[in-house]
C-alpha cells in the first residue's frame, strides 16, 4: 500500500503555522533567543527556540496541550479532513510534564478534535515522533486504520533545560550543528502529519504532498545518553529504511540530520551516514534544522520531517544556520548559508537519535515517487517463551551489580524479564543473535524511585546542580535503553504507553514488524510497571519472545487485532475459529494484557486448550484487542 502525506501541521518558534514557518526559513530567521518564560541566570547558556506565544499559558499541562492543539487542527485541515470518525493518532512524546501520566496528552487531544480512531503514544526520548510516524504508516499499510494524524510535541522547562546543562551539553551561543562552536541548543514544539493510504485520498479528492516510503529503527546498546562513536546503530536504522522503501543509497538526494551541534552526535551521525550510503554520502547535502528551531526533543522528528517537505514543495533545501568552519569527522555539504538552496529532491532522508542509544531513519519522496512493498504476504509468528518477573534482585543472577549501579526499578524489573526470556530460549546475552533482536515496551511511568531522586536533588542542591543520572532517567524509554546496553540488543526498540493497553499494544505492533518486515526475526514483547499511583498494584513486568517464519512452533500467534471501538473493528483480522475458549483481559496485576497472553500459552504448553481467543473490548480509553494464541506443528 502506499502511504501518502496530505496535511500538515506545526508550531515552533517560527510560526505557528506551516506558512508561517516556512517564510521565516525562507527569510533566514532564527527561532533561537533569550529564554524569558523561567528564571535561566544561574546558567551560563541562557538561550533556547521557544514559541514566544506559550509566555502567557499559564501551566506546562496547558502549554503542552495548546501546542499540540495548534499543530494538529492544522494539519487536520490542510489535509480536508471533514469525516474524523476513523481518523487514529500516533503521537510522540518525550518528558511531556515531568514524565507523569505521559500518555494524557494523546487522549485529551483525541477527545478534543473528535478523533474516533486508535489513540497510541510513543515516548522514546528525541526520536519519540519519528517513531509515531513509523508506526502511523504500519497501522496504514495493514489496513488497522483508515487515517492517521502522527507526529510529536514537547515543551522546554526549566527542569530540562537544566538536567541538559548539568550533562555539559548546552552551547552559549545559538547551535552550530557539524560547525562550532559545541553544543546544543533546547527548543519546543509540535508538529504532525496526516497520513493515508494513496486511494483513500484519491477518493476524497486531495492533492498528496508527499509519500511515505519507509522507516528504520535500531538500539546502540552503548551508552545512556551518548551514541556509538562509529555510529552503527543510525546506519542500522538507515539501511532498514532505505530497505523498507525499496531504495538504494544512490537514490537519497539530501538529508535531514539529526545534527544537534555536539561532538558526540554529530561525529557519530556523519560516521553513520557514511557507512550507509557508501561514496555517495559526500555528494549529497547534509543540514540539521536544529539551527533555527532548536533541539525540539520528542516533537524533533515530526519538525524536521515538515522542514524537508516543505524544502521539497518549493525545490529547495533548508541550511544549517550558523555554520563558522568545518568540524572534523562531519559532512563536506552542510549546506552552510543563512537561506535555502536551490535544489530538487526526488527522495529524502529524516535520521533522529535519543538518549537510550535509539536511532530512527524516514524516507520521504516527491508526490510521483513509486512505492513497492518490502513484503507481498506476511510471516507466521510463533511464541518461543514467556517470563513473569516481581522481583527486582531477579537480575542479579545474570549480570554484574557494577553493571546495574545506578539503574532504578523499572529498569531492574524490566532487564529480570529480558535475561528469564533470553536464559530460557538459550540464546547468550550480548551474542551475534542478541545484536538482531528487537525490543517493544509497554509502560506507563517512569520510575518513581528516579523521579524521587531528581526532585531531592533538586531540594538539596538547587536547580544548577541537580543529579544529572537521575534526569537521565526520566525518559520514559530509559528502562528499555539499559536492557540494550546489559544484553546488546540492537535491533528495532520502541516504547508505548497506551494505559492500561500499553502491553498488548506493543504486541500489536511488534507482531507487524515481525510478519511484514526483515528488521529481525526476533522480537521481545514486554510490559512494565514500577508502581501503579491509581490501584496500588505490586511492580512486575511480563515478557514475550516472538519469532517470525518458524512454522513448526508449539505456539503460534494467529491473530492480533486492536481497535478504538467494536464499530471500528478490522473484520478481516477479527474473523476467528469457532470453539475457541475465550479469556477476557483484565485479570493480572500490572500489565493485565501480557498477563492474559502468559495464561494462554500455559493453558496451551499444558494441553488444556488447543487454542485461546483474548478479547478487551473495553478499557478506560475505549481501546479494542482481539488476539488469537493456538497450538502449533
Amino acid at each position: 500500500m502506499k502511504v501518502v502525506v496530505t496535511g500538515m501541521g506545526i508550531q515552533c518558534a517560527l510560526g505557528g503555522s506551516v506558512k508561517e514557518f516556512w517564510a521565516g526559513v525562507e527569510q533566514g530567521n532564527s527561532g533561537i533567543s533569550l529564554i524569558k518564560r523561567f528564571d535561566v541566570s544561574p546558567f551560563e547558556p541562557k538561550l533556547g527556540g521557544m514559541i514566544p506565544e506559550g509566555d502567557s499559558i499559564e501551566s506546562d499541562e496547558k502549554r503542552l496541550f495548546s501546542y499540540a492543539r495548534t499543530a494538529a487542527k492544522e494539519g487536520l485541515m490542510n489535509a480536508a479532513i471533514t469525516d474524523r470518525s476513523t481518523v487514529s493518532l500516533v503521537l510522540g512524546t518525550s518528558n511531556g510534564v515531568r514524565g507523569s501520566k505521559i500518555n494524557d496528552i494523546s487522549y485529551d487531544l483525541a477527545e478534543e478534535l473528535k478523533l474516533g480512531g486508535l489513540v497510541i503514544t510513543v515516548s522514546t526520548a528525541c526520536t519519540s515522533s519519528a517513531h509515531a510516524i513509523g508506526f502511523a504508516a504500519d497501522l496504514l499499510r495493514r489496513g488497522t486504520a483508515k487515517t492517521v494524524i502522527a507526529g510529536g510535541v514537547d515543551i522546554l522547562t526549566l527542569d530540562v533545560f537544566a538536567g541538559f546543562y548539568c550533562l555539559g551539553l548546552l552551547s552559549k551561543s545559538p547551535c552550530s550543528p557539524f560547525s562550532n562552536p559545541l553544543g546544543t541548543t533546547l527548543g519546543e514544539g509540535a508538529a504532525f502529519l496526516v497520513m493515508e493510504a494513496e486511494e483513500t485520498a484519491k477518493q476524497r479528492g486531495v492533492q498528496s504532498q508527499a509519500v511515505f516510503m519507509g522507516y528504520g529503527m535500531s538500539a546502540d546498546a552503548y551508552h545512556d545518553t551518548r551514541p556509538e562513536p562509529g555510529g552503527t546503530g543510525i546506519c542500522k536504522a538507515i539501511t532498514a529504511a532505505l530497505k523498507d522503501s525499496n531504495l538504494k543509497p544512490v537514490d537519497i538526494d539530501y538529508i535531514n540530520a539529526h545534527g544537534t551541534g555536539t561532538a558526540a552526535n554529530d561525529s557519530a551521525e556523519w560516521r553513520g551516514i557514511q557507512t550507509a550510503l557508501s561514496n555517495h554520502a559526500v555528494k549529497i547535502p547534509i543540514s540539521s534544522s536544529k539551527s533555527f528551531l532548536g533541539h525540539g526533543q520528542g516533537a524533533a522528528g515530526a519538525m524536521e520531517a515538515i522542514t524537508t517537505l516543505a524544502g521539497m514543495q518549493h525545490n529547495v533545501i533548508p541550511p544549517t544556520l550558523n555554520y563558522t568552519r568545518p568540524r572534523p569527522f562531519s559532512p563536506p555539504d552542510p549546506v552552510p548559508d543563512k537561506h535555502p538552496r536551490p535544489h530538487v529532491t526526488k527522495y529524502a532522508l529524516c535520521t533522529n537519535s535519543a538518549f537510550g542509544g535509539l536511532n530512527t531513519a524516514l524516507v520521504f519522496g516527491r508526490n510521483d515517487s513509486d512505492y513497492k512493498p518490502q513484503k507481498e504476504s506476511p510471516r507466521p509468528i510463533s511464541v518461543l517463551g514467556y517470563g513473569i518477573n516481581l522481583d527486582k534482585d531477579y537480575i542479579n543472577n545474570f549480570v554484574p551489580y557494577d553493571d546495574l549501579r545506578s539503574t532504578d526499578l523499572t529498569a531492574q524489573l524490566l532487564a529480570g524479564v529480558v535475561a528469564m526470556v533470553l536464559n530460557n530460549a538459550g540464546i547468550p546475552f550480548r551474542s551475534n543473535e542478541c545484536e538482531n533482536i528487537g525490543l517493544y515496551v509497554g509502560q506507563d511511568h517512569i520510575s518513581e524511585d528516579s523521579r524521587e531522586e531528581f526532585e531531592i536533588s533538586i531540594r538539596e542542591r538547587n536547580i544548577k546542580h541537580l543529579s544529572a543520572s537521575a534526569f537521565t532517567r526520566l525518559v520514559v524509554n530509559y528502562p528499555a535503553g539499559v536492557c540494550c546496553r546489559l544484553f546488546g540488543i540492537k535491533g528495532p526498540v520502541a516504547v508505548t504507553t497506551a494505559k492500561p493497553d500499553s502491553g498488548l499494544t506493543a504486541l500489536c505492533l511488534a507482531a507487524d514488524n515481525l510478519a511484514w518486515r526483515d528488521d529481525t526475526d526476533l522480537m521481545i514483547v514486554a510490559a512494565v510497571a514500577s508502581h501503579d499511583p491509581d490501584s496500588g498494584k505490586p511492580a512486575r513486568a511480563v515478557g514475550l519472545l516472538l519469532k517470525a517464519g518458524d512454522e513448526k512452533s508449539p505456539v503460534r500467534l494467529k491473530k492480533w487485532s486492536m481497535f478504538r471501538n467494536p464499530i471500528h473493528k478490522h473484520e478481516e483480522s477479527l474473523k476467528a475459529d469457532g470453539g475457541l475458549a475465550c479469556l477476557k483481559a483484565g485479570s493480572s496485576p500490572v500489565s493485565p494484557d501480557l498477563g492474559d497472553i502468559v495464561s494462554a500459552i500455559k493453558a496451551i504448553n499444558d494441553n488444556t486448550q488447543d487454542s485461546v481467543q483474548i478479547k478487551s473490548e473495553q478499557s478506560l480509553n475505549n481501546m479494542g484487542f482481539e488476539i488469537i494464541i493456538e497450538r502449533g506443528n
